[in-house]
């Protein structure tokens, strides 16, 4: 029997760059839901990613698929189910892993949630039900909705190790005044107890967008030392961006991006400093930035790929409200080696909504590996 192996299908020559973008392969497919996928590297190389499939709606309790890779993504294992814990990873120097929870909970001294735990060299996710707790609030969370075990805050985004061995992550969402949306940075020692530790930005950041402030975030080390954050404001709007050089204590007022957008952002980088975002709606894009410093980007479009490739499977982004979108747009990005990215996304060909027993369709995740060559000047 023959090994999958990648096939790289398409060049695409930008200033400095040369990319190849490989045929995209099928992570996984399913009648019921099965979207918002998530992608980590763990340090034996194995590759682990989660996938919703729940709708889109409000639970203080979120189910995820968690499935592995054991060939550098070309085939996954059968999926698990696991409950609290499956949109950020956080990878501990003791060689453990943990899954942070997405909706946090009222507790009686901050928030917190049950949390997965992934022992060091194993592909075993445990539930830890004791859970997280984030203390240090500014001010009281907002209900999202009464009598829901459910905060207005969420873990979103990448973790970084900073210089000290502590642990930074982000939360987003709302407290009860003053109103609007913002991310906070979260510090930990241990990644269990967390304990706010600065503000990214809020309403009154001057980025322009459809949502009462920021929200889902991608936070990155650059190579020049500092930390870099790109965070949405809103469904079809460039992305906000701020910077700090003082391991995450203070961050630079946000500058709305020129040309990446619109939900979920995803930040990778190479070890030669080449970083990669991933995003979008409309459509499926990733951008890409030679120099490390993450203001100039340059687009690929991903959707467009994927429809050339497979156009039995095409997938068609509607001008429309998001429910008519054939994919989420919700994107995954990670370096692999010196010179590869993976970029994972999803095809919802009902939208939103759950498919019919009539219509015979699955919601499926894709793969795509990017070869990223730099060129001489």
């Amino acid at each position: 029997m023959t090994k999958p192996s990648w096939i790289d299908r398409k060049k695409v020559d930008l200033q400095g760059l040369r990319v190849t973008l490989s045929e995209p392969v099928v992570v996984g497919r399913s009648h019921g839901y099965f979207w918002f996928a998530n992608l980590w590297q763990m340090p034996s190389g194995d590759l682990l990613s989660t996938i919703s499939p729940v709708a889109d709606i409000h639970m203080s309790s979120i189910p995820y698929l968690v499935t592995w890779s054991r060939d550098g993504g070309l085939t996954w294992s059968a999926p698990i189910v696991s409950n609290d814990g499956g949109q950020t990873l956080l990878q501990l120097t003791s060689g453990d892993a943990i899954l942070l929870p997405y909706n946090l909970r009222p507790r009686a001294n901050g928030l917190g949630a049950p949390y997965n735990r992934i022992p060091a060299g194993t592909r075993t996710v445990e539930y830890v039900p004791s859970g997280v707790i984030v203390t240090g609030w500014p001010g009281p969370d907002k209900i999202v909705v009464p009598g829901l075990d459910m905060a207005s805050f969420s873990f979103n985004g990448q973790t970084v190790t900073l210089n000290d061995g502590t642990y930074l992550a982000t939360v987003y969402g709302e407290l009860l005044d003053p109103p609007g949306y913002r991310i906070f940075t979260v510090k930990s020692s241990d990644g269990v107890n967390w304990t706010i530790h600065s503000l990214i930005a809020d309403k009154d950041s001057s980025v322009p967008g459809a949502e009462t402030g920021p929200t889902e975030s991608a936070m990155i080390r650059l190579p020049d030392g500092r930390l870099m954050c790109v965070f949405r404001v809103g469904s079809r709007s460039p992305f906000g961006q701020s910077w700090s050089s003082d391991e995450g204590d203070t961050w630079t007022p946000a500058i709305a991006m020129a040309g990446p957008f619109s939900v979920q952002p995803s930040l990778a980088a190479l070890p030669d400093g080449t970083l990669a975002l991933s995003g979008g709606r409309p459509g499926i894009g990733l951008w890409l930035n030679s120099d490390g410093a993450g203001l100039d980007w340059q687009a690929i479009d991903l959707l467009a790929h994927h429809n050339a490739c497979h156009p039995a499977e095409a997938i068609t982004p509607s001008a429309e409200h998001n429910h008519q979108q054939q994919t989420s747009a919700y994107t995954e990005v990670i370096a692999v080696d010196t010179d590869h990215f993976l970029c994972m996304y999803d095809r919802i060909p009902n939208g939103w909504k759950p498919i019919p027993e009539t219509m015979d369709e699955t919601n499926s995740v894709w793969l795509v590996r990017v070869t990223v060559e730099k060129l001489a000047e």
